[in-house]
């Protein structure tokens, strides 16, 4: 009883999950989409001065790295201070139970955003790169 419990529990959780995640990756992929395509006349000021594409992506490739481990690292640091705080709430009511994370389906949750955030980088200054250099700066 008490598995069938848990795994209605575990599906329930991924059916409100699913809108959130979702919203989160649209918020990531339209901030970075806009970010990039907003500094085209940076990238054609560096290309002007003798910067080649394969430099500027990998700046962008660096970037995006650095962005993501940074809220990952931000996200990490909530998701450690909210649990800390509920465990010593909830501790005392529920000490037979074992704490259990679910660290396989936090680490798709990363990978994911990961992804998304070295794309959302990529694509958009792929395209923005495509432009002459010459006309972007006007």
């Amino acid at each position: 009883m008490l598995a069938r419990h848990q795994a209605g529990d575990a599906e329930l959780q991924r059916i409100l999950m699913t809108p959130l995640i979702v919203c989160a990756a649209l918020g990531i992929l339209n901030t970075l989409l806009l970010a990039t395509r907003q500094r085209r006349g940076e990238f054609a000021t560096l290309r002007l001065a003798g910067s080649t594409r394969a430099q500027l992506l990998r700046m962008l490739g660096w970037e995006s790295v650095v962005v993501v481990l940074s809220g990952l690292l931000a996200a990490g640091l909530v998701i450690g201070v909210f649990l800390a705080g509920l465990s010593t709430r909830i501790v005392p009511y529920l000490a037979e139970l074992p704490a259990v994370l679910p660290w396989a389906d936090m680490a798709k949750v990363a990978t994911g955003c990961a992804g998304l955030g070295v794309l959302g980088v990529l694509v958009p200054g792929v395209l923005v790169l495509r432009v002459n250099a010459v006309h972007a700066v006007e």
